[in-house]
């Protein structure tokens, strides 16, 4: 994850706290709010470009389309399969299905590999707001489903903390991002949640590329 800037916010928060914690506390709160908020943001793209990586091996690895699940194939197509969805009127319909068709009919195959890049933006379409849960929904996309316990064995003890303050980093970001000017952490909690998260995406990255290196492709 790239969190430099996340890091320099904390650190002049830290600095200012250790200056004047009372006359500061201000510059304090905005510098800490704003490092939360950058924190949950890298780690929801993180998780999308972990995915992505993915996306572009299956592709370049010409991995067989028989190994992906079903759902795969909604994932790939799931703008156009929920406006046919919503369509009622045949002629309209009929327009749509042509459309999908001619755009994505490559895709809908279990013969080979596929045969040209899959969409990542269409793929990665709806994940936000990186909660535990949403995260292990989004790697079911692929047909990892062992997500959680995974996790949970490399993590040990420590497991339970980490996905509690994954979904506490998210909550807390909601409330700064909806005007809560009462929501912020010290700088010192702000470390610990850092330290926390970034242990979080290597071990997301390190179990998740292990099960795409026995049911996909390598993907580092």
């Amino acid at each position: 994850m790239r969190l430099d800037e996340v890091h320099l916010l904390r650190r002049v928060a830290s600095a200012k706290e250790k200056r004047d914690p009372v006359n500061l506390r201000h510059e304090i709160n905005a510098f800490c709010r704003a490092a939360i908020v950058l924190l949950c943001a890298h780690l929801e793209d993180y998780i999308k470009e972990l995915g992505e990586v993915a996306l572009t091996n299956i592709t370049v690895r010409s991995v067989p389309r028989v190994r992906l699940a079903d759902q795969f194939y909604y994932h790939i197509s799931k703008d156009m399969l929920r406006v046919l969805k919503d369509t009622s009127d045949p002629e309209k319909l009929a327009t749509k299905l042509f459309t999908f068709l001619n755009s994505d009919l490559p895709y809908w195959s279990r013969a080979g590999p596929f045969p040209q890049p899959l969409p990542v933006d269409r793929f990665n379409k709806g994940f936000s707001n990186p909660f535990f849960e949403k995260t292990r929904a989004y790697f079911n996309r692929f047909g990892y489903s062992d997500y959680k316990g995974d996790l949970a064995r490399l993590l040990t003890a420590k497991y339970n903390a980490t996905v509690n303050m994954v979904d506490h980093l998210v909550d807390t970001r909601n409330k700064i991002a909806h005007g809560d000017l009462t929501t912020t952490k010290p700088p010192a909690d702000v470390k610990d949640m850092i330290l926390i998260i970034q242990a979080y995406a290597g071990a997301t990255d390190a179990v998740f590329g292990s099960w795409c290196k026995t049911n996909l492709c390598t993907i580092r």
